[in-house]
């Protein structure tokens, strides 16, 4: 198995705060899949490499006992208490839960950083051959045009410092292996409102940002502050609407795999 990666352990409490969150509708909606319209619904669900709990808290909101799992404890003791979630430190190619115990899978903008193939073996090994998965990444955020672009110069001035895997973000997961029954599953938009501190609170947590500031020394979006409060709508406390370009896959077991 390939070695671990853990790229925002030291950026927690900024993950935390400023990484967007996930529409509830999304993850309403993938629970129904499950055969469920009632709330909370009675599945077991695992959001695996949680970070602070982007997705793992809405989905609180609709099932019965949500697990979170994160291979940075720093991560996992920052996510806001929910009685029925319940977190521990684990890889997501071994979580330690027993055979066929999980209804429903969800995994937000992280499977590029795992052992694909292992990690594939896992889920075979602990979804129920009902169950279902749903993987999701999203690539830039895009506000106006002038914003937008100042991101892109910013993402292009630290990519070399950005891992290899972040390439399959930027295709959109193309190359990376699905190998479940796709169900086809239109997501609704992914937004978020920004102010400008909280733009740049969420770009300082970027791991391409956190490897140019580790070898480097210094803060590379410091260097774009100027361009971001000239360009923002109105002033910089005001929040501005950003989109981010979503990708989700969600599908079933195949039988002859179980």
């Amino acid at each position: 198995m390939r070695p671990a990666q853990s790229h925002f352990a030291n950026v927690a409490n900024q993950y935390a705060s400023f990484r967007p969150t996930y529409a509830p509708e999304l993850l309403q909606a993938l629970v129904a899949l499950t055969g469920h319209q009632a709330y909370p619904a009675p599945i077991v669900a695992l959001d695996i490499a949680a970070g602070s709990g982007q997705a793992t808290v809405p989905l609180a909101e609709y099932a019965q006992t949500v697990i979170a799992s994160d291979l940075a404890l720093n991560q996992i003791a920052s996510m806001p208490y929910h009685p029925r979630i319940h977190r521990y430190v684990a890889r997501a190619e071994l979580s330690g839960l027993p055979d066929y115990s999980v209804d429903l899978i969800t995994v937000a903008q992280s499977m590029h950083w795992f052992d694909v193939d292992a990690f594939h073996h896992e889920v075979y090994r602990i979804l129920k051959p009902n169950g279902l998965i749903a993987v999701w990444t999203y690539a830039l955020l895009s506000g106006t045009p002038e914003l937008t672009d100042i991101i892109h110069r910013l993402y292009n001035y630290t990519a070399a410092w950005w891992p290899a895997d972040r390439a399959h973000v930027d295709n959109h997961y193309a190359n990376l292996a699905f190998p479940y029954q796709r169900i086809d599953f239109i997501p609704p938009p992914m937004v978020m409102h920004y102010t400008l501190e909280q733009l740049l609170g969420y770009l300082r947590t970027w791991s391409g940002v956190q490897r140019y500031l580790k070898d480097q020394g210094h803060d590379p979006v410091a260097l774009f502050v100027d361009a971001f409060t000239a360009a923002w709508p109105i002033s910089p406390t005001t929040p501005t609407l950003f989109t981010f370009d979503l990708t989700i896959f969600v599908g079933k077991p195949h039988p002859q795999k179980q």
